[in-house]
Order: structure tokens, then sequence, then C-alpha cells
């Protein structure tokens, strides 16, 4: 799993799944996705393996 503050140009693959949440406010702002392209963002971006990694990391630190 990535944890990756602000990304910039940040490629995925069609495999990996991802979202976007604000740090500050634990908002999520783009719920877990798989899809291929390129990503920047002020947010953070957490990239992993599964959905049930995405799901883990968001309850683990009580994202909403």
């Amino acid at each position: 799993m990535q944890v990756i503050p602000q990304p910039v140009d940040i490629l995925t693959n069609e495999a990996q799944w991802w979202f976007i949440y604000n740090s500050y406010t634990s908002l999520i702002l783009q719920p877990p996705i798989q899809c291929s392209g390129k990503t920047s963002s002020p947010h953070t971006m957490v990239i992993a393996d599964t959905e049930a990694e995405c799901e883990g990391y968001i309850i683990q630190n009580n994202l909403n």
C-alpha cells in the first residue's frame, strides 16, 4: 500500500485500487475505485492492491 500526500502525476493501472481523502478533515473525496490513469491532487492518495486493503485503511484511520 502506498500513501501519497499531494500526489503529482501518479500513474495507476486497471488492477490497482485507489482513493483520495482530505487529511485535515478525514473526508473521503473519491471512494475506492479501480482505473488506470494519471492523478494529481492537493489531497492524500492511497493506492492498494485490493479493495479490502482500501477499506481497512479507511477503518483504521477513521475516514468518513
